[in-house]
């Protein structure tokens, strides 16, 4: 039997879509090299390897190049068939495609929540951007942070309008998350594309202080810390109070003490919060 070419995975750390394809890539089992990539110049250094836009995550797979976690999950079952992103039956394989595009949606609100987050305190930046890198990517990273936050600003419309349009509309998308892992969609015995999608996207946001009650209690938050179980990053209380939507006062929505240790192993191995809330007598 042939061996496999090696995949290439470009990227930079701290990008949202670029972790969705590393995490998939590694559900997948397949042999690949991460290419770590400075952000900003990264757009310069993609057209220069021959993909056809600036964008980031791309896999180079002998002579193919793909680009953007969508595309990349389609590629990834075909060459790695192995836990397969997709379902063989044509109903299901539509669910999850619709699913996941609807997902992308949720990884553009999470970009835009985060470069408003950025532009607040830098902080936010170097938390996301900085882990994983050597001393010299991170004094770049440090001396070039008003420029990079600026670009992408830009290039991802990432407006303060835009930021707080989506901050407001996260209870509503959450409930959909939520919708879907009851309909079984999402959220299965084995993930899939849109679970790599949307999960990582609900990780993110639960890392930012002002939105993380929204999130707590809810299967979507759980879904999260699955598809990703580290949660040693976070971004402080950056956003106007009037930014944030009401949290609704439900014993699902309560979280018990961050405090409490016996909380605390309990979302170490992934426990849901309203769960917690039951074990420790909330």
């Amino acid at each position: 039997m042939a061996r496999r070419p090696t995949i290439k995975l470009y990227m930079f750390p701290g990008s949202n879509s670029a972790l969705i394809a590393q995490l998939m890539l590694d559900h997948k089992g397949a042999d690949y090299r991460l290419v770590k990539l400075p952000p900003g110049l990264h757009a310069f250094i993609m057209l220069g390897l021959g993909f056809e836009t600036m964008g980031v995550p791309g896999i180079k797979w002998g002579n193919r190049r793909v680009q953007g976690s969508r595309p990349i999950s389609r590629v990834l079952d075909e060459i790695v068939p192995e836990r397969p992103l997709f379902p063989s039956d044509p109903a299901g394989r539509k669910a999850v495609e619709d699913a996941e595009r609807w997902g992308e949606g949720l990884q553009n609100a999470t970009r835009r929540i985060f470069y408003a987050a950025a532009r607040r305190d830098r902080r936010a930046f170097r938390t996301h951007m900085c882990t994983g890198r050597g001393l010299p990517m991170r004094v770049f990273l440090r001396v070039g942070a008003g420029l990079i936050i600026r670009l992408a600003t830009g290039a991802h419309r990432a407006s303060e309008d835009a930021a707080r349009e989506d901050v407001g509309l996260l209870p509503e998308r959450l409930d959909q998350v939520d919708a879907w892992i009851a309909e079984g969609r999402i959220g299965g015995a084995e993930l899939n594309a849109a679970d790599f999608q949307i999960g990582v996207n609900v990780a993110l946001l639960a890392r930012i202080d002002d939105l993380a009650p929204l999130i707590a209690g809810r299967p979507a938050a759980a879904l999260g810390r699955r598809v990703l179980p580290d949660q040693s990053t976070h971004i402080g209380h950056v956003f106007p109070a009037e930014w944030l939507p009401e949290i609704e006062a439900s014993a699902d929505a309560q979280t018990a003490p961050a405090s409490d240790p016996t909380a605390a192993f309990l979302r170490s191995v992934g426990i849901d919060e309203a769960k917690i809330s039951q074990l420790v007598g909330r």
